[in-house]
């Protein structure tokens, strides 16, 4: 996952405010400005709560720009989450606009009111099947490679389980680039940390260190290099970070 540039998220919000202006434009002219004010601030409540809550989990500028807005655990968010996100937004047009370009400066692109709702927007559309542990409960992936799976051994993770996706299941700290998002708290766990592969020509496991700070390391004690990936066995353990947070494929 891509967090939305700044530019892009700019863009939607033109479309989207003109869009409204154009729909609510006709009601200045018969009956004034406050009517207009009132029913513009609540069309925009219903616009962005039932689009961002719908299955496109984005307004109409946000798809013409192709991005989406998620949750913590990289999926598209609900009705619930779109209203608190839009109480948000109106926090962040009482800062004077500062609360939209914290988009510009935020680590993740956040914005005041992603902060105030938890989300995020980023490029494409959400990939349903990620795993946050802070969410506290287990769960398969969907669109696994053939069952493939990583099975927690200790640590957070330890007793769930994951599918290898066909894309790769990576490993880390970000809650919504990774599809095992491990806290904060986590021993040695860099924000990306490693990935995961399948490959069925070979029916080996891939395994990638991403350039992490505290490593990614084989239970022989090898430590992969960044770009030099291992191949695993099924049965076959690793360490991220340390010996807190050991996973196995099969």
């Amino acid at each position: 996952m891509v967090y939305a540039n700044f530019g892009k998220r700019l863009l939607a919000y033109l479309i989207d405010v003109l869009m409204l202006n154009v729909l609510c434009g006709m009601i200045i002219i018969f009956y004034g400005y406050y009517v207009y004010m009132a029913v513009f601030w609540v069309a925009g409540a219903l616009y962005y709560i039932l689009f961002e809550g719908s299955s496109w989990h984005a307004t109409l500028g946000k798809r013409a720009m192709g991005i989406s807005v998620v949750d913590g655990s990289g999926n598209g968010i609900e009705y619930g989450t779109a209203a608190v996100r839009y109480l948000g937004r109106i926090l962040s047009s009482l800062t004077v606009f500062v609360g939209y370009l914290m988009a510009a400066f935020t680590e993740n692109s956040q914005a005041l009111h992603d902060k105030v709702a938890g989300t995020f927007v980023i490029d494409g559309s959400p990939v349903p099947g990620r795993y946050q542990t802070g969410a506290g409960q287990a769960g398969n992936f969907s669109g696994g490679q053939s069952g493939r799976q990583i099975v927690g051994i200790s640590g957070e993770f330890a007793g769930r389980a994951a599918a290898v996706s066909p894309a790769g299941t990576m490993i880390g700290r970000d809650p919504v680039a990774c599809q095992i998002a491990l806290s904060a708290s986590a021993p040695g766990v860099s924000r990306h940390h490693c990935q995961v592969d399948y490959n069925p020509q070979t029916r080996m496991f891939i395994l990638n260190d991403l350039g992490s700070t505290y490593g990614t390391y084989l239970l022989n004690g090898t430590r992969l290099k960044s770009g030099q990936p291992a191949a695993l066995k099924s049965g076959e353990r690793f360490c991220v970070g340390s010996k807190a947070n050991i996973f196995e494929v099969r």
